[in-house]
């Protein structure tokens, strides 16, 4: 047998590696509070216009609930669409899942809720990575409204590696 050809399988299969499977299991609240932009995300029909998303995570008076305001602008009119949601942590030993509930009339008993899990964040808090629990859906968040190039690859490399689908990723915030 060639020696080349076992060394070849052997890159091969390091490069397809399981990826990590695990969600963050260490979110701090408190450094999670506050303004998150959106960079990157897979494709949604809800944002399917989106081209600037700006997320303001802030607690409540209510231990474990936070309100969330999110600001996007569209693409084609430049027009500016706030949302406004609810949030509670459901997982407080990990404080990594949440349930967001739309406000007003579509979130009477919880019916425009959904999932979503901070799958990664960086220690210092200036990045997180969020997807619903079934990662088909995705957001790269970051406190930096124009993260760098080397950033933003770096990012999409480590959602790429927590098994997220990033073939038909949406570029946002730029």
């Amino acid at each position: 047998m060639n020696p080349i050809r076992p060394a070849l399988i052997a890159t091969a299969l390091m490069s397809v590696a399981v990826p990590a499977m695990a969600q963050s299991r260490d979110v701090v609240l408190d450094q999670f509070d506050g303004r998150w932009f959106e960079i990157s995300r897979s494709p949604n029909d809800a944002q399917k216009d989106c081209r600037r998303a700006q997320i303001d995570f802030n607690p409540q008076d209510r231990p474990n609930r936070y309100s969330i305001t999110v600001t996007c602008t569209r693409r084609a009119d430049g027009v500016v669409e706030t949302l406004r949601a609810n949030a509670r942590v459901t997982d407080p030993g990990t404080n990594a899942r949440f349930r967001f509930t739309l406000t007003g009339l579509l979130g009477v008993g919880g019916l425009a809720g959904q999932n979503y899990w901070v799958w990664d964040h960086a220690p210092d808090y200036s990045w997180a990575i969020m997807a619903l629990p079934n990662k088909s859906d995705w957001w790269v968040w970051h406190r930096s409204q124009s993260p760098s190039e080397a950033e933003r690859t770096r990012l999409l490399a480590r959602a790429r590696a927590l098994g997220f689908n990033t073939g038909a990723v949406v570029h946002t915030g730029r």
